[in-house]
């Protein structure tokens, strides 16, 4: 028998049968950048769990499928398609399982009727109609509304509601499913991605009159650096330094340093985060935003755009401060103040930290999801022994 933990007397308070019997869980993972940092950390604590026994397929969209191989010609998007086609099917071929928990809705959409075969769970930082909503961003046109558009919307709509559970990271992705997608709120359980907070801790910064900024985002553009170049440009120059962690190729600047070659969760990368200041994304178009956790749980106060799932992480006024995409001004105001103000930067450092420990604890978060998966079997265990009464007329 596995050992008792916290997870299986939860099982037992919530009324799970079968609490000590090890489930049989294949997690279909993209690796996109963001969900590869989310795959990372779940698996981190999901893996050594004693009441789950767990299959990782990992969707990459590179390896060749045979269609695609023999098709050289087909566009890039569709080759890759065709690819993550056949990493889905393969996987959940190969892994038999009591459920399945997609990343997202793209893997489950590829796997077509097998994704029926069984009961699933679905994790979503943002749904296709608010990525359609800020496609220009990421350099793709909108969605244009025809045949194929209205198939699209019917193949996710029915995805999500016939899941067993959905998982988004934020508030605002939950919206989008109850007002766009008629997802039954209960239904809907908002399970954002943790860090490890073990890993990424607080460490005492020397005091200097210089105060270290910190941008991480793989899009520069798209992330708002260049707002944050010219916001820099309003304030004294002897007062701050820029480092800038992106694969974008940025021009080298006095008191700027940029790093295009950090890995996700390095000791490396940890160790630059913990010797700043201050953290900022004036990103035009975001979906969560987990450098920002990443940041709270080093005790950096932040400066965010109100956008996607960042207002979750950061809380104006608490743990850092909101502004409007594009809103320059606003956004020098805020690094003037904290530059005169080192006392509020370690309160709400202090604060942002707190609230990572409680909301974004990969642990913790790992945890609920095995325990979520847990009661998804057992109800589709009732839904099956359950065997209602003839409707049947008796015969006089």
């Amino acid at each position: 028998m596995k050992p008792a933990n916290k997870l299986h007397q939860a099982a037992v308070l919530a009324g799970v049968q079968d609490a000590d019997k090890t489930i049989r869980a294949t997690f279909v993972m993209e690796q996109h950048i963001g969900h590869f940092s989310f795959y990372e950390n779940l698996r981190r604590f999901v893996d050594p769990s004693p009441v789950i026994e767990a299959n990782w397929v990992n969707v990459t969209y590179k390896q060749p499928s045979i269609l695609g191989s023999y098709l050289p010609f087909l566009p890039e998007n569709t080759r890759g398609s065709l690819n993550g086609r056949a990493q889905v099917r393969r996987g959940l071929h190969h892994y038999p399982a009591d459920v399945v928990l997609y990343n997202t809705q793209v893997p489950a959409a590829l796997g077509g009727r097998l994704v029926r075969q069984r009961p699933y769970v679905l994790c979503t930082d943002i749904t296709p109609i608010q990525y359609d909503r800020m496609s220009q961003y990421y350099g793709q046109a909108p969605e244009r509304s025809g045949l194929f558009s209205r198939y699209k919307h019917h193949v996710n709509r029915n995805l999500f509601q016939n899941a067993a559970r959905i998982l988004p990271w934020s508030t605002w992705a939950r919206d989008s499913l109850i007002h766009d997608y008629g997802v039954l709120p209960e239904r809907i359980a908002v399970a954002p991605p943790g860090v490890d907070i073990d890993s990424w801790q607080p460490k005492p910064r020397s005091q200097t009159d210089r105060l270290r900024i910190l941008f991480i985002g793989g899009d520069f553009y798209r992330k708002g650096g260049e707002d944050l170049l010219t916001a820099v440009q309003l304030l004294p120059p002897d007062r701050v330094e820029l480092i800038l962690v992106t694969h974008s190729a940025v021009p080298q600047a006095q008191n700027m340093t940029v790093y295009n070659h950090m890995q996700a969760n390095s000791p490396a990368l940890i160790a630059l985060c913990q010797s700043c200041d201050l953290f900022v994304l004036p990103t035009r178009a975001e979906a969560f935003g987990i450098a920002a956790v990443e940041a709270g749980a080093l005790g950096l106060p932040a400066i965010v755009t109100a956008v996607g799932g960042l207002t979750d992480i950061v809380i104006d006024g608490q743990t850092g401060f909101h502004i409007a995409p594009g809103d320059i001004p606003a956004l020098a105001a805020h690094i003037r103040r904290l530059i005169h103000d080192p006392a509020l930067r370690r309160q709400l450092g202090q604060n942002g930290r707190r609230r990572v420990e409680k909301q974004f604890n990969a642990r913790e978060n790992a945890d609920r999801i095995i325990h979520i998966l847990q009661q998804v079997i057992a109800e589709s265990a009732r839904k099956k022994t359950y065997q209602p009464k003839s409707a049947h007329k008796p015969v006089n």
